[in-house]
């Protein structure tokens, strides 16, 4: 597992930034980096830009990732709305991975832009 994350506060939005390789690990030990800056930080919207990360999730990975994730994203107590950033080749596995999380009570966007994802969270 190799990455590197930048965490930064803009308003009332934790900006995340991460580089390095996509798994399953990685995507999960950034999900437990956000989720403690976004409770030191006490903000509950997030902007995670994931262009930078090398390599898909499999298919299997992008369904489990909401199961291994921390029940205080799900219930909302922590982070309400998390938009991600990813590049626009990757749709057809981020739309999968979107539905997933969504129908297991994330209120989470997937964006090939910045702009979108600023403007959904500013909803």
């Amino acid at each position: 597992m190799s990455y590197s994350l930048t965490l930064e506060r803009k308003d009332n939005v934790l900006w995340a930034a991460a580089t390095g390789t996509r798994s399953l690990e990685t995507v999960l030990a950034i999900s437990s980096e956000i989720l403690a800056a976004c409770v030191e930080k006490k903000v509950k919207r997030v902007l995670i830009d994931v262009r930078g990360l090398e390599g898909r999730l499999a298919k299997k990975d992008a369904y489990d990732i909401p199961d291994k994730h921390f029940p205080e994203i799900r219930d909302r107590s922590v982070i309400t709305h998390a938009a991600i950033i990813d590049l626009k080749e990757f749709e057809d596995s981020y739309v999968f991975f979107e539905n997933v999380a969504v129908s297991r009570g994330f209120r989470l966007r997937i964006f090939p832009e910045p702009e979108e994802a600023i403007e959904w969270l500013e909803k």
